[in-house]
């Protein structure tokens, strides 16, 4: 390894720690409430380093919610040519789940609603994020489908307000409100459900 990956090494693997770091305090204390310091002290970093990296306590946010929202895409994985239309809309439903829970951004949203009346303009920010994010993922899926003509062709921007919806309803709303939620036993016949009226409007 050359010196200078040697050091790219390094200088990922702090990134890393400050963003784990921040992720656990800003859940634990709030957007307000944690401190850069304790940040820097948690991810075992000057506080030097860590301004070096993120100019502000709002740009290090951002940097946390643009991480957890970019596990969607990473948790659906590869796509089969020859998977159906219902394996990508579980694959997705699976993958927003475990954006909501195991990457923490239901916590996230959380933090960032206690924050719309001190921080509008972050909110906004993190709103386009994780929400609009999401929508747009959503839709560029079901391009996917379209362009696989497992979907006929739609307006896939609307497409994707109606999954969104359906999927939010069945996936994300009972999470966010209920922090102790657990997907019941017949989860995935409710998803099928939804699926089926989704395709009912716009299957091939």
């Amino acid at each position: 390894m050359s010196v200078e990956s040697y050091r790219q090494t390094v200088k990922d693997a702090k990134r890393a720690d400050i963003l784990k770091s921040a992720l656990k305090n800003f859940l634990k204390y709030g957007y307000t409430g944690a401190a850069m310091a304790s940040i820097a002290e948690d991810a075992d970093v000057s506080t030097a380093t860590l301004y070096k990296n993120f100019a502000s306590k709002e740009a290090l946010f951002t940097a946390v919610a643009t991480m957890a929202a970019t596990t969607v895409q990473e948790d659906v994985g590869e796509l089969p040519m020859d998977a159906t239309a219902y394996d990508i809309f579980t694959k997705l439903i699976w993958a927003f789940h475990a954006a909501q829970q195991e990457h923490r951004v239901n916590d996230l949203i959380r933090v960032v609603i206690a924050e719309v009346p001190s921080s509008p303009d972050l909110t906004r920010e993190i709103f386009q994020i994780l929400v609009v994010g999401r929508q747009k993922k959503t839709r560029a899926y079901l391009d996917l489908m379209v362009e696989r003509g497992l979907l006929k062709p739609h307006d896939t921007e609307l497409g994707a307000r109606f999954a969104m919806g359906m999927i939010k309803e069945l996936a994300v709303w009972p999470t966010l409100f209920m922090p102790d939620y657990t997907f019941p036993p017949d989860i995935l016949e409710r998803a099928r459900e939804v699926m089926d009226v989704y395709l009912a409007r716009y299957g091939a």
